[in-house]
C-alpha cells in the first residue's frame, strides 16, 4: 500500500513467516456443510471495534506481503508513520487502490477494517487489547468459508462470440480470424507536412479514435516515413491517417475511397482471405465489438465483471446479427417454412442450441411470431441478438445457506466455454437435458477435441502476456527483419508449443518451462538457427534456451523497442509465473536509463539497487531480469554487449514468496526454468492462473482452500495440465455461486 509518501522507502525486507498447512479439506456449501460466520482471530465473532482481530487478519492476508508483518515496509511504504493521512482518507486509498495490482480484493468492509486496524496502531505501539499482526498463515480449510463467484450473466468475449457463431451457424467453416495476412498501413514522409512528429490510423476498426490514448493505432517511424502492420478481419474497412493527433488525411497511396460525409474522403480497404469452397462468414462478426478490459493483475480476456455492454457493443451486435442472419439463410434448407408450426419448431431446435438451454414456451411464441409476421431474416436476427445468446447465464438455483448451484444447462455451458471457448455440443446439451452432468467425464471428452487444443494455445498466450506482441513496436533500424510474418511465427510458436506439450508431449507443467525443444515454421527455425527433427519439433542446439522462457515471443514482449528490459522481464517472472504483485512505482521513479554504447544493461540499471529509494522493490525485479541478458530485445542470442561479454547471472530473492527468506542464484534462462519448475510458488501460481481463467475473476483470500484443493489434485497427477483442467471443472467451486454484493 504505497501511497505516494514523500521521502525514501526503507530498504527493509518483509519478515512474514511461512505458516503451517491447514489440516483437511474444506466442507463445501451444498455438499454436507455450510459456510460459517467469519471469526475473529480470538475465535469469537467479529467485534465492531477498531483494531479488531478481523482487521488484523485482513492486514496479514492482503497487506503484509508488501508492508511486512510489523508494517515497517518491505516493498511497500512504511505504515508505522501515517502523519500524512487522516482515517477516512486512509480507508478511501485502501478501498480504491489496494492491494497493489488487485484493488478489488480488499474493498468496502475489508478496507474499513484494515484502515481501522492501522489507525489504532498509528502511534507505533499497539493498544493493550490489540496484539501485533501475526505472520501470514494458510487458512484452516476444514471450516473456512468459500468466496465463490457471484451470480451473474457473463457477456461472451469476442473470442467466445466468434467461436459460438462458427459452431452454431457455420460448423464447417475455417477459423474466422487470423486467416488473412496483416495489412500494411504506410505513409511516406513526402506526403506529410514538414515537422510531422506522429502518425496514427483511425477507422471503422477502432471507432475512429482521434488519439493514440483513445485507441488509435500508432505507425512506427521508418527510414522513409511511417508504417504499421496490423491484422484486419475479412470485410470492408474505412480509415484515415491522423497527423500529430490533429490533422486527418486520406491515405495518399490508396486509390480506393469514399465520401466521408464532411467534404473529404475516407480510404477504404477490402480484406478477402480467399475462403475457398467452405462456407464462411463474410466478415469477422466481432470486428466492431470493443476489446475486453482487464484489471492489472488479471491476464485473461474473460474478466466477467468487466463485461459491460455499451452503445458501441449494442450497435456491433445488432449489425453482426443482421449480417449473420443473411449469411445463414443463404444456406440451403436452413430457413424454416413460413407457417406458425414450422417457425415454432425452428425456434425450439435452433433456440435450444443458440441459448444453450431449451427456450421457454413464451420465448418460442415470441420469436416464432417474428418469423411469421416479419420474415425469416428478422426472426433469426432477433435470436442472434437476444440476451440469452450474447450472455452466459450463471444464476443457478437455490442450494441452501445462501448458495446457488448452476443448473445442468448452465453447468454444461460453463464447461464448454472453459474448455472450448464455445457453445456446448449436442452430446453435452443432451446430458444436461437428463439432469446434473458428470463434469469430470465430460471434461475428459471435451479435452479430446481440437477446440480444446485451440483454447490451451489461447490460454498460454494470455497467461504469459505475449498477446501484447501483436501491437508491439520494434525499432526498424535495429531490427529490420521484424515483419508481420516473424511476429506471427513467434506467437504461433508459443501457442503451438503449449498445445504440443499438453496434448502430444508429457502434459506436465514443468515441461512448459524446461523443454529442450520448441515448435515452429521455417521462418522461426531460421530465426533461431535450428534444424527440424523427424517428429517435427525444433530441438534446441544447446542449453541456452528452455521452454517458454526461451521463446522470442516472451523475450520480445518484455523488452523495449530498442533495448532489453530487466525490469519488464523480472516483473514477468514475478507476476505471471509466481503471482507476486509489487506496488506501482512512485511518480518520481524515473524512466529507462539512456542507451550508452559503452555500458552494459546491467551497468546502466545498477542505480536501482545502489539507491535505497529504489532497492525496496528492485531487489526483487532486476536480479531476475538480468538472467535474460543473453537475449536481445527481439529474442536473438548475443554473446557480447557494448563490447563486453554478456553477464547472464541472475538472482531470485524470495522465490517462494516475499518474506520467505529463500534465495537462489542462477545463470541463464535454462537454470531459471529449472528453479521455477521445482518451485512451490510457481506451481501454486499456475493453479491460481488456471482457476482465474475458469472463474473469470481474480482469486480472493477466501479462495485459498479451493486453490489448495486443486494444487493437491495437480500434484497427485504429477503436474499434468489436462488433469488440472479436469480438476478445476469437477471442483465444487465451478458450479456454486453466491449473491452478488
Amino acid at each position: 500500500m504505497r501511497h505516494g509518501r514523500r521521502g525514501r522507502l526503507p530498504p527493509h525486507r518483509p519478515r512474514a513467516g511461512r505458516g503451517r498447512r491447514g489440516a483437511g479439506r474444506r466442507r463445501w456449501p451444498g455438499a454436507g456443510g455450510a459456510p460459517r460466520q467469519p471469526a475473529d482471530d480470538d475465535g469469537g465473532p467479529h467485534p465492531a471495534r477498531p483494531g479488531s482481530g478481523r482487521g488484523r487478519h485482513l492486514y496479514a492476508t492482503h497487506c503484509a506481503r508488501c508492508h511486512a508483518a510489523d508494517r515497517t515496509g518491505g516493498v511497500g511504504r512504511d505504515l508505522t508513520d501515517l502523519d500524512d493521512f487522516d482515517r477516512d482518507t486512509l480507508v478511501r486509498v485502501i478501498d480504491a487502490t489496494m492491494p497493489a495490482g488487485r484493488p478489488t480484493a480488499c474493498a468496502g468492509a475489508c478496507a474499513e477494517r484494515v484502515g481501522d486496524y492501522l489507525w489504532a496502531l498509528r502511534d507505533g505501539a499497539p493498544p493493550p487489547d490489540v496484539p501485533p499482526p501475526p505472520p501470514v498463515e494458510p487458512v484452516d480449510c476444514a471450516d473456512a468459508p468459500a468466496a465463490l463467484s457471484p451470480r451473474r450473466l457473463r457477456l461472451l468475449t469476442r473470442r467466445e462470440y466468434r467461436n459460438t457463431v462458427r459452431d452454431l451457424l457455420f460448423p464447417e467453416a475455417a477459423d474466422l480470424v487470423d486467416a488473412c495476412p496483416p495489412h500494411r498501413f504506410a505513409l511516406a514522409a513526402a506526403d506529410a507536412p514538414p515537422g510531422t512528429a506522429t502518425v496514427h490510423v483511425a477507422g471503422s476498426f477502432n471507432d475512429w479514435a482521434g488519439t493514440v490514448a483513445g485507441g488509435g493505432w500508432p505507425l512506427a517511424r521508418t527510414a522513409d516515413g511511417w508504417a504499421l502492420e496490423r491484422d484486419l478481419p475479412p470485410g470492408r474497412h474505412r480509415y484515415k491517417f491522423v497527423l500529430d493527433e490533429q490533422q486527418w488525411i486520406a491515405d495518399p497511396a490508396n486509390p480506393d475511397g469514399e465520401d466521408d460525409g464532411f467534404g473529404g474522403r475516407n480510404s477504404v480497404v477490402e480484406v478477402d482471405c480467399g475462403a475457398g469452397e467452405a462456407p464462411v462468414l463474410p466478415a469477422d462478426p466481432a470486428a466492431d465489438v470493443p476489446a475486453e478490459t482487464r484489471p492489472d493483475a488479471f491476464p485473461f480476456d474473460d474478466h466477467a465483471a468487466s463485461g459491460r455492454v455499451t452503445v458501441r457493443h449494442l450497435e456491433a451486435y445488432l449489425d453482426a446479427a443482421e449480417v449473420l442472419a443473411r449469411a445463414a439463410l443463404e444456406r440451403p434448407g436452413f430457413a424454416p417454412c413460413p407457417t406458425a408450426d414450422c417457425a415454432a419448431d425452428f425456434v425450439r431446435t435452433f433456440g435450444r442450441r443458440a441459448f444453450r438451454r431449451p427456450p421457454s414456451p413464451a420465448e418460442v411464441d415470441r420469436y416464432a411470431a417474428l418469423f411469421v409476421d416479419h420474415g425469416a431474416e428478422a426472426g433469426l436476427t432477433a435470436l442472434l441478438s437476444a440476451p440469452a445468446f450474447l450472455y452466459r447465464s450463471e444464476l443457478g438455483a437455490p442450494d441452501g445457506d445462501g448458495v446457488w448451484r448452476l443448473t445442468p444447462h448452465e453447468a454444461a455451458s460453463a464447461l464448454s466455454y472453459f474448455l472450448w471457448a464455445s457453445m456446448p455440443d449436442d452430446a453435452l446439451l443432451a446430458a444436461a437435458d437428463r439432469g446434473p452432468i458428470d463434469r469430470a467425464a465430460e471434461a475428459a471428452r471435451l479435452l479430446a477435441d481440437d477446440r480444446a487444443r485451440a483454447v490451451v494455445g489461447d490460454f498460454a498466450l494470455q497467461w504469459l502476456g505475449v498477446d501484447a506482441l501483436r501491437t508491439a513496436h520494434k525499432n526498424p533500424d535495429l531490427f529490420p527483419d521484424f515483419d508481420a510474418a516473424l511476429r506471427a511465427a513467434m506467437l504461433a510458436e508459443t501457442a503451438d508449443f503449449a498445445r504440443h506439450v499438453v496434448f502430444d508431449g508429457s502434459g506436465r507443467f514443468a515441461d512448459l518451462l524446461t523443454a529442450d525443444y520448441t515448435v515452429g515454421d521455417a521462418r522461426l527455425a531460421a530465426f533461431y538457427g535450428l534444424d527440424r527433427a523427424a517428429d517435427g519439433t525444433l530441438p534446441y542446439a544447446d542449453a541456452a534456451r528452455a521452454g517458454v522462457l526461451g521463446h522470442a515471443s516472451v523475450l520480445a514482449t518484455y523488452a523495449h523497442s530498442d533495448q532489453t528490459s530487466p525490469i519488464r522481464r523480472g516483473l514477468f517472472v514475478r507476476r505471471r509465473l509466481l503471482c507476486q504483485e509489487l506496488p506501482p512505482p512512485p511518480p518520481n521513479a524515473g524512466g529507462v536509463p539512456e542507451v550508452d554504447p559503452d555500458a552494459t544493461t546491467r551497468e546502466r540499471f545498477r542505480q536501482h539497487t545502489d539507491d535505497d529509494f529504489c532497492r525496496g522493490c528492485h531487489q526483487y525485479i532486476d536480479g531476475v531480469g538480468f538472467g535474460f541478458e543473453r537475449f536481445d530485445a527481439l529474442g536473438r542470442w548475443r554473446d557480447t554487449e557494448a563490447g563486453q561479454p554478456v553477464d547472464a547471472r541472475g538472482e531470485l530473492n524470495d522465490l517462494e514468496g516475499f518474506g520467505a527468506g529463500t534465495q537462489a542464484t542462477y545463470e541463464g534462462v535454462h537454470e531459471l526454468a529449472a528453479l521455477l519448475a521445482d518451485s512451490d510458488a510457481a506451481r501454486d501460481c499456475f493453479v491460481r492462473q488456471t482457476f482465474r481463467f475458469a472463474q473469470g475473476r481474480e482469486d480472493a483470500a477466501d479462495d485459498a482452500c479451493a486453490v489448495r484443493d486443486l494444487r493437491a489434485d495437480f500434484d497427485a497427477a504429477g503436474g499434468d495440465v489436462r488433469a488440472l483442467l479436469t480438476a478445476v471443472a469437477a471442483h465444487p467451486s465451478f458450479v456454486l455461486r453466491r449473491e452478488a454484493p
